[in-house]
This record gives structure tokens, C-alpha cells and sequence, in this order.
């Protein structure tokens, strides 16, 4: 008896398991073509790329930032947000940057995110450091010069 129960409760723990994932997986499914859509109208000129005055004044319509909130992504600070899709600096966000930033930008940020964001200054604060002491700064060529 208590064989037949055990065996039945791991069988529907699989099911939820399973109906979870494909809960999620639909869920980032409908996430990303919302984000598609989003992008696609604010490329007013078909370029395949975003510039900041097609995404400023796409940002411009309330229906289009409640929309973008509505995302999980704060546009607060527009052009911020952009910068940060604009992770290769071209003054542009292709579509793959932005879903990709879209998706890591998305809701609050998260203990993992605040940690690796205290790490990595703690290692280029120690790198500096020791760039201090060791008198290597002197040898850095002077902007302006």
C-alpha cells in the first residue's frame, strides 16, 4: 500500500514538474513576441535596428510605455534603458539586443544580480589598488596630452 502511494505521488510530481515547464516555456514564448512587437513597430523605418530617436519617440505614446511597463522593464530613464540594450556601443540596438537585454533587464534585479555587481567592483577595486601601489599608474598616459 504504501509502495502504490509513493510510486503515485512521484508520477504526479513529474506531471507538475512537466506541466511547469511547459507553463514556463509558453510564458517566454508569449514574453518574446510581445517584445518582438514592441520592436517592430518602433522600427519606423525598417532598418532591423533601433536608433534612440525611433525608440525616444516610440516611448512617447502613453499606451506604448504602459505597455513596455506592463513588461516588467522600467523606462523611467528611456535613455539609460537604451544604453544598456546597446551593449556594443553603435548608438543602435538590433533586435537581438534588445530582446536579449529586454529578457536580463526585465523586473527587479535579483540577489544573484546585486552580488556579481558587488564582486566584480570589489575585483577591479582591488586591481586598481594595486596598480596604486605599485607606482604602475605613473606609466598610464594622460588624457589630453
Amino acid at each position: 500500500v504504501v509502495g502504490t502511494f509513493v510510486a503515485q505521488a512521484a508520477e504526479i510530481a513529474s506531471k507538475d514538474r512537466e506541466a511547469l515547464v511547459k507553463f514556463e516555456i509558453r510564458q517566454w514564448q508569449a514574453y518574446t513576441q510581445r517584445i518582438r512587437t514592441f520592436f517592430q513597430e518602433a522600427d519606423v523605418d525598417q532598418s532591423g535596428t533601433l536608433s534612440w530617436e525611433e525608440f525616444s519617440a516610440h516611448l512617447q505614446n502613453q499606451k506604448v510605455k504602459a505597455y513596455f511597463q506592463a513588461l516588467d522593464l522600467d523606462v523611467s530613464q528611456a535613455h539609460v534603458l537604451f544604453d544598456l540594450l546597446d551593449v556594443d556601443g553603435s548608438d543602435s540596438v538590433t533586435i537581438d539586443e534588445f530582446l536579449e537585454g529586454c529578457m536580463r533587464l526585465k523586473g527587479h534585479a535579483r540577489s544573484i544580480d546585486l552580488n556579481m555587481l558587488i564582486y566584480m567592483n570589489k575585483k577591479v577595486l582591488d586591481q586598481f589598488q594595486h596598480l596604486v601601489r605599485s607606482g604602475e599608474m605613473r606609466h598610464l598616459p594622460k588624457e589630453g596630452v
